[in-house]
């Protein structure tokens, strides 16, 4: 127990010990959120007993997932096997291994990147842009959209083609037994969705969600965690409203704003400590911040103390921007400050 608390702040420790329920752990940058979100799950595992596989932790890539998982099982030592701690596509992955066979398909099927989409629509059509039809298609399944309901939506020609592109690509898929990385949620979803049974019996076996970075979340992610949270509502999220930057690939700063409406009750912990940064920079970080239209807001506090000032450095672009910054970090290395 002392493994899992000797680090953590007052705000950190009620958030870990926040167990049951809706629990939201709004982050700001440098306050300890990976430490947060693993110390909860060993305080889950180590000191409630709740066994490994009655949890689910879910991140956005592979490398944040085996950092979580080796530092969350280095705080554990009575656990018999490890809990399920990976990318949503990966649970996605895992899932539709032992239930795609009620959609009628083979579970020996094989996951396909994007070159290989690419290569599929461009033999299908190799007039429009493939990079848009494949982004079109992606946004398509993101939204539940099906082929039909993508082409009724159309409303200018080019639209109506790669609606068709779309239907020809899924009955490609289909017939070959092959699944996009797109498809990894979505048929997920289509199967719980249509299944209630099957969704019943999978929330009561993840009994405790954890997700990191809510808000890099879609809309296609919350309504599946929605079916994984049918049976329960021992959610637990951890994100920064204001560090919400894909929105171009379909993350949805709603998802975090209003998570006390999609789960009803809901607890919220700010972690404002910030353990990177000095104060000036903090002091300027927080001016720009409050300036953000939607966000639930907390102001960021320095563990590290007082610091020199913040230099400005005006620039005609990006690239001279680039070319300063490297010449000062160059200068201060010089000087034989530690990177």
């Amino acid at each position: 127990m002392e493994k899992i608390f000797n680090k953590l702040n007052e705000s950190q420790t009620a958030a870990v010990k926040q167990s049951e329920g809706p629990v939201l752990i709004l982050a700001g940058a440098g306050s300890g959120k990976t430490t947060t979100i693993i110390s909860r799950l060993a305080y889950l595992l180590e000191v409630l007993g709740i066994p490994a596989s009655n949890t689910l932790t879910l991140t956005f890539t592979n490398k944040a997932a085996k950092e979580m998982r080796e530092r969350a099982l280095s705080m554990m030592e009575n656990i018999a096997y490890p809990p399920l701690l990976c990318t949503f596509h990966k649970f996605g992955l895992l899932f539709l291994k032992f239930n795609i066979h009620l959609l009628k398909r083979q579970n020996n099927f094989v996951v396909i990147d994007t070159d290989d989409k690419k290569k599929i629509i461009k033999k299908i059509n190799s007039e429009l842009p493939t990079p848009l039809i494949a982004s079109e298609i992606s946004r398509y399944k993101n939204s539940l959209l099906s082929p039909d309901d993508a082409y009724k939506q159309a409303e200018l020609f080019n639209y109506k083609q790669i609606a068709e592109v779309y239907r020809e690509y899924e009955k490609h898929l289909v017939e070959n037994n092959l699944v996009d990385f797109d498809d990894l949620i979505a048929l997920t979803y289509k199967l719980l969705d249509e299944n209630p049974e099957l969704a019943r019996a999978t929330s009561k076996k993840y009994q405790y969600i954890m997700i990191d970075e809510y808000q890099d979340t879609n809309e296609l992610q919350l309504k599946l965690i929605q079916k994984l949270c049918v049976t329960h509502n021992n959610i637990c999220v951890v994100g920064d409203d204001d560090q919400s930057i894909y929105g171009w690939r379909g993350a949805h700063i709603r998802n975090i704003i209003e998570f006390d409406q999609d789960f009803k009750g809901a607890k919220v912990f700010k972690l404002e400590e910030n353990y990177r940064s000095r104060t000036p920079i903090l002091k300027v970080a927080n001016a720009l911040i409050e300036h953000n239209r939607s966000r639930l807001g907390k102001k960021l506090i320095s563990t590290r103390g007082n610091g020199d000032d913040v230099t400005v450095l005006n620039s005609m672009d990006e690239n001279e921007e680039a070319r300063k910054i490297a010449l000062s970090i160059q200068k201060l290395l010089d000087k034989g400050v530690a990177g």
